[in-house]
């Protein structure tokens, strides 16, 4: 995807997080499509252990991942399988290592939106096992327009803040998955936690996630990810949450704390 595309699709979201308001009262939420939460310890155990029984080009992706079939098919059916020794390529830095940093980082910031990722062999090859979520289409697969309405706001911050936070260069519309009204699962995070410092743009944050983000320590981000990212790119998180703390309280005096930091 192409930086103007990449635009494109961050200014989708804007405008579907300015439409947000509050839910509906009243309505009965759909089951969640989040069907790791809770079972965490087992899932990762599985995926890091489960015979794999076939292997099977996906079709989408630029990194080609393939979707691993698993037997016995529970507690998960299958994984996309991502093998990319951390490297530079076609203009980006990749690395497996970087979808596992991200579920770990989901998990240290208790968002809940990036299903449950390993490291693995396969066939003599490392790399990084992915929860396959059942069920599901991406925002492509749905024409690629982003949710709107009330319910999605919270979900669409918290997806901005994570790939600031985490530098994601790469959110495109095949890489949301789109579960019931307020479900989004966040996908394919091969191309984060790189050294740039730049920020996308946002102009609301969810006012838990972002006390989450600022509590959070070095020596927290070193002890949880420091097996997967680097110093430099621990250190470019950390200059971005700054960057970002200085936009939010330029938002907050501009207009507000209630029209920026959202319960």
């Amino acid at each position: 995807m192409t930086w103007r595309r990449r635009s494109a699709v961050a200014a989708i979201v804007v405008a579907a997080l300015l439409a947000g308001g509050l839910p509906t009262a009243g309505q009965q939420p759909a089951p969640s499509a989040r069907t790791w939460i809770g079972h965490e310890p087992q899932i990762e155990a599985y995926l890091r252990t489960a015979t794999v029984v076939s292997l099977e080009d996906i079709g989408t992706g630029v990194t080609r991942p393939r979707r691993a079939r698993l037997s016995p098919p529970t507690p998960v059916e299958s994984f996309t399988w991502k093998v990319l020794p951390p490297e530079r390529r076609n203009g980006f830095w990749e690395s497996y290592k970087s979808e596992i940093a991200a579920y770990e980082l989901d998990k240290l910031l208790a968002m809940k939106m990036v299903p449950p990722v390993v490291e693995r062999s396969v066939d003599g090859d490392v790399g990084a096992a992915v929860m396959w979520v059942k069920g599901l289409r991406s925002v492509k697969q749905r024409g690629g327009k982003v949710p709107e309405g009330p319910v999605w706001g919270k979900p669409l911050r918290k997806m901005q803040m994570f790939d600031n936070l985490i530098g994601n260069p790469d959110r495109n519309a095949g890489n949301i998955l789109v579960g019931p009204p307020g479900e989004l699962i966040l996908i394919d995070h091969s191309r984060a936690f790189i050294t740039d410092t730049d920020l996308r743009d946002f102009t609301r944050v969810d006012a838990k996630l972002w006390d989450r983000m600022q509590q959070i320590t070095r020596d927290d981000l070193k002890r949880t990810l420091g097996a997967w990212i680097d110093d430099r790119a621990i250190d470019a998180m950390i200059t971005r949450r700054t960057r970002m703390a200085e936009k939010v309280a330029r938002l907050v005096k501009k207009n507000g704390r209630a029209h920026v930091i959202i319960p």
